[in-house]
């Protein structure tokens, strides 16, 4: 582990003689090249990236490569004002002071990137650091060899290994990293991981970014648009074959609208498969058997399928898109993540139930409701709580920059997206400025005396 020690120990000292001092303009040029570099090399990433696992290329342009992009582009347009000073107001007892927040960056970060998005979420923490001026290693992971290689040949070819280095690996490399005294851990995986990060970064005290997961719900209400609730959740589960951190992971659906239910996800299904559409794989074999294992337990506990893809069946790096319905609460597919194709069904009648059935156990990422009453959308916003919700949508929330993105206790830590990512990286810095031989403190300075003792109570 010597090689990664002297890459941490070189990025501390190149922070501190020279990206330190750098300005945010070279901060630009590096993003830029990054962006450059994509553009030019498009063909090679997408045809590098799926030999770690298919994804249909419309699917990797909106959730891979585009993000990325986008990304860059509203960085670009704003970094400026981010990295600008601010000023703030100064109460009356300050009187004669002037006060500013300046957000310098953390130092040398780490950032361990996730398989599902391999490409996406690596480089789009990447481009939040070098943004908020930092250097940076990455880890990228293991399950994605291929997309790995192409991120170390890209930063290489662009950044020396003193301001971002690529670290390629396995647990035990990011077992080791993470014991390092980085000034900032950004983490993407699961909620199991995460805890090791944060244990292992308490005794450095370094700060932590934990993009998790967790159960998300969706619930359909009564008054919901079925057709178009069930399009929207079936997407969820279609795109990178339901391996998605946003994904919907089971749906509540009300007893009078079962049957609607039932009948368009059929249709929905035709639909996504009639033209023969690509439909994602599976990371791994030891994913396909968590996957297969989760739907015969929940078979064993009662659940039926009900409906289930052609799609998938005869590949054996798919899992059919899978509906589930006779699903009980005490199920054990409800109390995992599922992160794949497949969609239990719990009928309700009792919109209360659902609301303490979802407060009962870890806060989500996010929440779906499918509602047309502003009481019940109301309703289920001030009753619970997670990360993120959409309402009347799916995973788009992720898509908007000016929406800070994250999880709430076990679902995650801190903000990313947008100018979150960059505060993240960042530490804001607060200045007071005050006039040379002048301050209204010392009215309040010792010996005390009864007036200092009026003073002091004035200045409440």
């Amino acid at each position: 582990m010597k090689k990664l020690d002297n890459i941490f120990h070189a990025q501390k000292i190149y922070f501190h003689k020279k990206i330190i001092y750098s300005s945010v303009k070279d901060r630009i040029n590096k993003i830029k090249s990054i962006r450059n570099w994509i553009l030019k090399n498009e063909d090679l990433i997408y045809s590098t990236c799926v030999r770690d696992y298919k994804k249909p290329i419309a699917e990797f342009n909106s959730t891979e490569l585009n993000t990325v992009l986008q990304h860059i582009k509203f960085t670009l347009a704003n970094i400026n004002k981010w990295t600008s000073t601010k000023s703030v107001w100064a109460p009356i007892q300050l009187i004669g002071t002037r006060s500013r927040i300046y957000h310098e960056p953390k130092g040398v970060c780490l950032i361990i990137s996730p398989w599902n998005y391999p490409f996406n979420l690596t480089l789009n923490p990447v481009i939040s650091a070098i943004a908020a001026g930092n250097c940076v290693t990455v880890k990228p992971s293991e399950f994605t060899p291929h997309t790995s290689a192409l991120i170390l040949k890209m930063l290489s070819s662009l950044f020396s290994e003193s301001e971002v280095a690529v670290v390629e690996g396995g647990a035990d490399i990011g077992s080791y990293l993470i014991n390092l005294k980085y000034d900032h851990i950004f983490f993407t995986g699961s909620p199991d991981v995460g805890k090791l990060v944060m244990r292992a970064a308490s005794k450095n005290l370094s700060s932590v970014t934990l993009e998790l997961g967790g159960r998300n719900h969706a619930v359909l209400g009564k008054s919901a648009n079925i057709k178009d609730a069930v399009e929207k959740i079936m997407w969820s589960k279609f795109v990178n074959c339901g391996q998605t951190c946003i994904a919907v992971n089971h749906v509540f659906v009300h007893i009078d609208q079962y049957e609607k239910f039932i009948l368009h996800a059929k249709i929905v299904l035709d639909n996504f498969f009639k033209n023969k559409s690509d439909f994602g794989e599976i990371v791994n074999s030891n994913h396909m058997n968590r996957l297969h294992k989760i739907l015969n337990d929940a078979i064993d506990y009662g659940a039926n399928i009900e409906i289930q893809s052609s799609n998938g069946a005869n590949n054996n790096k798919s899992v059919p898109l899978t509906i589930l319905n006779n699903v009980s609460l005490e199920n054990p597919i409800l109390h995992n993540e599922i992160f794949g194709p497949i969609l239990p069904i719990i009928i309700y009648n009792d919109f209360n139930s659902v609301i303490e059935f979802i407060n009962q156990d870890d806060k989500p990422l996010a929440l779906y409701l499918f509602s047309k009453s502003k009481k019940e959308i109301n309703y289920f916003l001030n009753s619970t709580s997670s990360g993120t919700v959409a309402i009347n949508e799916c995973m788009l929330q992720y898509a908007n920059p000016y929406l800070p993105f994250g999880g709430v206790n076990s679902s995650g830590l801190g903000k990313n997206g947008g100018k979150y990512g960059f505060l993240e990286f960042s530490n804001a810095k607060s200045v007071l400025f005050q006039m040379s031989g002048f301050s209204i403190a010392k009215l309040i300075y010792p010996p005390y005396s009864s007036l200092k003792q009026k003073i002091t109570k004035m200045l409440r």
